[in-house]
């Protein structure tokens, strides 16, 4: 199964996020919107894992439970670096820096393979986008609806495939000190 795991984002969080997104919508000519209710922050991706080495997911997982929660804020709105998708950039802070070394260091030490280049906080909200005008020119007409927000949830998400497109089933959840 394909996983991943990923802080949640409070309902108020994604709300702000998609109104943001509908404003993005009204500059495209395509694009797929990421869902709200799939809008997360990817703490560390894992790929294909057999269903049973989730347990030692869990157990890295479980190291970081009760740690205190990261307070997020989206600073601005950018393209990736291959220009196809755009995300919310989500400020860098102390705490979650430190989850996300924390967990990656303990998903090694479980066996999981995970990426040792500069941990860029996202969160997706448009896969494949293509716009009427130039990207800064739309971000000029698109509200960033910030709050910041203590994201007090860490979840293994599995990625499911079907014909409305891909949902992420939360398989096992820790939570975090608010």
């Amino acid at each position: 199964m394909r996983v991943f795991v990923a802080l949640e984002l409070p309902q108020k969080a994604k709300d702000n996020l998609e109104r943001s997104a509908r404003q993005f919508a009204d500059f495209a000519n395509g694009g797929n919107f990421v869902p709200k209710e799939n809008l997360h922050l990817t703490l560390h991706f894992l790929g294909n894992v057999e269903q049973s080495d989730l347990i030692y997911v869990q157990s890295a997982m479980d190291s970081v439970a009760g740690t205190p929660a990261p307070t997020l804020a989206v600073t601005r709105f950018a393209m990736q670096r291959t220009g196809d998708i755009v995300w919310a950039k989500i400020r860098q802070s102390e705490e979650l820096t430190e989850l996300h070394r924390r967990l990656g260091d303990d998903l090694e030490k479980n066996g999981f393979e995970v990426e040792h280049r500069a941990f860029r906080p996202h969160v997706t909200l448009i896969r494949r986008k293509s716009f009427t005008l130039p990207f800064s020119e739309v971000t000029k007409n698109v509200q960033v609806f910030n709050m910041p927000f203590a994201a007090t949830r860490v979840t293994l998400f599995e990625s499911v495939f079907g014909a409305q497109g891909v949902t992420y089933r939360p398989l096992y959840t820790v939570e975090l000190k608010a």
